[in-house]
């Protein structure tokens, strides 16, 4: 095989999975370690959460702390067998298989409180399994473009309704989330309300930041590694303020996808 390695329908979508099943692997490890938030009471008590979602009764079945346990080892598994055989077009589907049907169930029973980057990871492998699973050339490119175009919407949308909102126009936004317990740190809430033209400026940089995301699959490769490459630091960032760290791998699994669709948008074919 000669060309690009993201000309590749299946070497794309590979690396999609291997990257992404970093993360998955780190969550499922920090679940199982963290025992207490799958029990009763605890943050992802699937039984608190039928309160408040009433169509997932049928589901009910998935409360056990026991079971979702079990489904997050599983999911744990074949994450690392993904990471280190993904390569293999075998390996890849059985493990994308595994790991999207685990992020389902998971999902279905603590469907409340799911960040940008569980609601990406699910699509991601929802959508590489699909495509494996049938296993043709044409269904592997339409999973690798479906999951570009998630991801550029994502971004997309994530700038979009940041502009809709004046605390984010008029710089007030980064301050405000650094001033809380969850996501914040006092020395730079401090900072950025001693500097409102720095926090004005970083405001700005992240809507439009977002929003130029899916301009990677039209600019030069050039300026479209640049632009995938600034979302990656600015991930890294926020997992390293933010604990976000999630996303980095979440988000940064979908670049594949994209630079495939850039090589398939200006013509280059295998």
């Amino acid at each position: 095989m000669s060309g690009p390695v993201f000309a590749d329908p299946f070497d794309a979508l590979s690396l999609v999975l291997r990257i992404g099943s970093i993360g998955v692997a780190i969550s499922s490890l920090e679940s199982l370690l963290r025992r207490g938030d799958l029990g009763p009471g605890g943050l992802l008590d699937g039984e608190a959460q039928l309160t408040r979602a009433r169509w997932l009764l049928p589901f009910g079945f998935l409360g056990s702390p026991v079971l979702a346990a079990a489904i997050t080892g599983g999911r744990l598994v074949a994450a690392c067998v993904l990471l280190v055989g993904g390569g293999n077009f075998e390996i890849a589907r059985a493990g994308a298989v595994v790991v999207a049907v685990a992020t389902l169930l998971l999902r279905f029973r603590t469907p409340l409180g799911i960040h940008a980057s569980g609601t990406m990871v699910m699509i991601t492998f929802t959508a590489a399994a699909l495509g494996l699973a049938a296993g043709t050339r044409l269904s592997l490119i339409f999973a690798v473009v479906f999951i570009a175009a998630q991801a550029c919407l994502a971004y997309f949308v994530a700038g979009a309704s940041k502009m809709r909102q004046s605390s984010w126009r008029s710089g007030r936004a980064l301050p405000l989330i650094s001033a809380t317990l969850m996501w914040g740190s006092g020395p730079h809430a401090v900072l950025l309300n001693s500097h409102r033209r720095l926090a004005l400026v970083l405001c700005w940089a992240t809507m439009l930041g977002e929003c130029a995301v899916p301009l990677a699959l039209v600019v030069p490769l050039p300026a479209a590694l640049l632009i995938l490459g600034i979302a990656a630091v600015f991930h890294v960032f926020l997992a390293i303020e933010m604990g976000l760290n999630s996303f980095v791998w979440a988000f940064g699994s979908t670049y594949p996808a994209i630079i495939f669709c850039w090589y398939w948008l200006h013509g280059v074919r295998m």
